[in-house]
């Protein structure tokens, strides 16, 4: 549905933004966009809407160049994108007549976009008085007008309660259930964790690690962790290379060490050590994150 090819884009001649970046999204994926501030998200997000145009490269969707206010791509933006002193219905109304809809489609799209974001009962307040998690809900509501098979969030839960944030997820992964594709951008690693399939980490506009969310949380990462009620004895901790943790959390790499699991569990458990959790064979998205940033950065 997506794909970007050799992409770069730089606001300077020497300066590259997104440096030769090649991506794909399908129909009904959701694409976790990561990467700290300033690592080219915000540019990408512009160039796949069609605000930025590629300094080289090509971004094609449904096999055609990408142009601003493709109807087929919308976007729900960080900064709230609507009139305060106009109310929910009244922003709605006002959308779906830039998008050159029928009367009767208007008001039936914006009858589903209220009912989906559960804004009907606040619908003909000024969205000024809105909460902040109700604005967030309206903002959403204004990109679902255009049926999008495209959809591309921007921190959509930023400053939100936790009760607002469980509802737009949930949205989110019913819109996806739909077909359609989603690029999610978000600082709250567990919120991509929860919803996305694929996942692309961005550091000075290159891409450090993408591939199936599933996938990167296991593969290659054989590995058991334990929290203890007490330290262990520095001799098991030597013998089978356990990396102390904060808070009595060891970690033991099972391949270096080729040691089975039961067997590290009962040393542990000869060694006097209390076995409070146990987590084996999976990775954080967190993890894997702060890994691959501080491989990047030279740290250790």
């Amino acid at each position: 549905m997506l794909t970007l090819e050799s992409v770069t884009f730089g606001y300077r001649k020497r300066t590259a933004c997104i440096d030769d970046l090649s991506l794909s999204l399908q129909a009904g994926q959701t694409l976790g966009l990561l990467g700290p501030n300033g690592a080219g998200k915000t540019t990408l997000v512009a160039l796949v809407t069609g605000q930025r145009k590629p300094t080289s490269g090509k971004i094609l969707f449904e096999g055609q160049a990408v142009e601003l206010g493709h109807p087929g791509i919308a976007l729900v933006p960080q900064e709230y994108a609507f009139y305060e002193r106009l109310t929910a219905r009244e922003n709605l109304m006002f959308f779906a007549g830039l998008l050159g809809l029928a009367r009767d489609i208007q008001k039936t799209r914006v009858t589903q976009a209220l009912s989906q974001t559960e804004l009907t009962h606040c619908a003909d307040q000024k969205a000024g008085t809105y909460s902040g998690g109700l604005k967030r809900r309206l903002n959403f509501a204004i990109a679902l007008l255009q049926t999008p098979k495209l959809l591309i969030m921007d921190e959509p839960t930023a400053n939100v309660d936790p009760q607002s944030r469980a509802f737009l997820l949930d949205t989110i992964a019913q819109v996806k259930q739909q077909g359609t594709a989603i690029i999610y951008t978000s600082h709250l690693l567990s919120e991509v964790e929860a919803i996305a399939d694929h996942v692309a980490l961005l550091h000075q506009g290159k891409i450090l690690l993408e591939g199936e969310l599933a996938t990167l949380l296991t593969e290659d990462h054989r590995h058991l962790e334990v929290q203890l009620s007490e330290p262990i004895s520095e001799h098991c901790q030597s013998q089978f290379t356990l990396e102390a943790l904060e808070n009595l959390w060891y970690r033991c790499d099972l391949r270096s060490q080729s040691v089975p699991p039961g067997a590290l569990l009962a040393a542990l458990e000869a060694d006097g050590a209390h076995i409070r959790q146990l987590r084996y064979g999976q990775h954080r998205l967190e993890e894997l994150y702060l890994r691959a940033l501080a491989e990047t950065e030279g740290k250790p």
